[in-house]
């Protein structure tokens, strides 16, 4: 899940309790409606449970070719192998993100358990996101040094750094740093009796969980422009940084082509120039698509936050499915692009289906020698 998901998710909506039953301040919705709260949850499953069913299929696929793959048991790839596990968690609990912004009638237990796990396992993703591109960025910067790199020397101590910080920093609201203990203005259930209580509101008063409760607004601005932006800043810095490092080396392999040719430009230079063109545009849309969806959810959100703004609860929904769902495509476009990570799935399907086809020309067969014989 993403910092800003559970933390940001539709702050209007929030005052809703997953009853149906309306609090103070609910956008757009009147108090009583008591399909209200159920139509948005129609809403985040319709949105989120395509979205985290492909990702949790495509990152069996790719970790289904790692661990099948003998010649891919090196330290990059586990490395890679622990960011699939991170996006295949993140997958499990994406359609869970939304709903958080949803009052609940939980514990305090639950409701932090419910915010907490969520919140850690994108941390973790992210993290893990960042150390991927931290060692390729290496390879391909400073390939002397990669062999050298102190995360292959420490691979358990690496593994450790990423997992580790995002479990600490998530698990802050169940040391004390919560508005817990604060007055509970998100009432679940409403008070007026012009309406009556809703069939999951129960006449005993049961606390309220909202991402209010357990988030402060300082955790908040601390994970989002403490961490989460400066992660993706960071990824997208080394991502311009080994582009432009493969222009230069393109440069200088057509600059010896032309020297061979006698300044003409060969076709294999135009290839190149071709095939870095290709990874450039892929590049740029992987980022427009994976990347800016996420970043446009995330400063709508603090703009939210921020100016106390009632808005459309809908508008909140789909921003943060959209944006969070088209993050964790990234590790899946990377897994992708690399046939040794896919070719054991590929071949094992090919097998099935071959297998399949003998049976069923087996079948034809046999139920053509029974025609015959009769």
């Amino acid at each position: 899940m993403d910092p800003t998901g559970p933390i940001f998710t539709q702050r209007g909506s929030a005052h809703v309790d997953g009853s149906g039953a309306c609090a103070l301040g609910s956008p757009r919705m009147e108090c009583g409606e008591p399909g209200a709260v159920l139509s948005q949850e129609k809403l985040i499953y319709a949105i989120t449970i395509p979205l985290s069913v492909s990702i949790i299929l495509t990152n069996l696929v790719i970790i289904f070719g790692i661990v099948c793959t003998r010649q891919l048991h090196n330290t990059p790839n586990y490395f890679f192998l622990s960011l699939l596990v991170a996006d295949l968690c993140t997958g499990v609990a994406l359609p869970f993100i939304s709903l958080m912004g949803l009052n609940r009638q939980l514990s305090f237990g639950s409701c932090l358990v419910a915010h907490i796990l969520p919140n850690f396992l994108f941390l973790a993703f992210l993290l893990n996101l960042v150390m991927v591109h931290y060692e390729r960025y290496v390879c391909i910067a400073q390939p002397l040094h990669y062999s050298n790199l102190w995360m292959h020397r420490s691979f358990p101590l690496a593994l450790l750094l990423v997992w580790m910080p995002p479990l600490l920093y998530a698990s802050l609201p169940a040391f004390g740093w919560n508005n817990w203990s604060g007055p509970d203005r998100n009432s679940c259930c409403a008070r007026d009796p012009k309406f009556p209580l809703s069939s999951n509101c129960s006449a005993n008063v049961t606390p309220c969980c909202s991402y209010r409760r357990v988030f402060t607004n300082a955790f908040i601005y601390l994970e989002v422009y403490g961490l989460v932006l400066p992660a993706i800043l960071t990824i997208g810095a080394m991502t311009c940084r080994v582009l432009w490092i493969t222009r230069g080396q393109l440069k200088d392999i057509c600059r010896l082509h032309r020297s061979v040719e006698r300044g003409q430009a060969s076709d294999q230079e135009q290839r190149l120039n071709m095939r870095y063109t290709r990874c450039l545009v892929a590049v740029s849309l992987t980022f427009l698509a994976c990347w800016l969806p996420y970043l446009i959810y995330m400063h709508v959100c603090m703009a939210y936050l921020i100016s106390d703004t009632k808005w459309n609860s809908n508008t909140l929904i789909v921003l943060s499915c959209m944006g969070i769902g088209s993050m964790t495509v990234v590790p899946l476009v990377l897994g992708l692009a690399n046939r040794q990570y896919t070719r054991p799935a590929y071949k094992l399907q090919r097998k099935l289906r071959d297998r399949w086809r003998q049976k069923i020309q087996t079948a034809g067969r046999e139920d053509a020698n029974d025609n015959a014989t009769e």
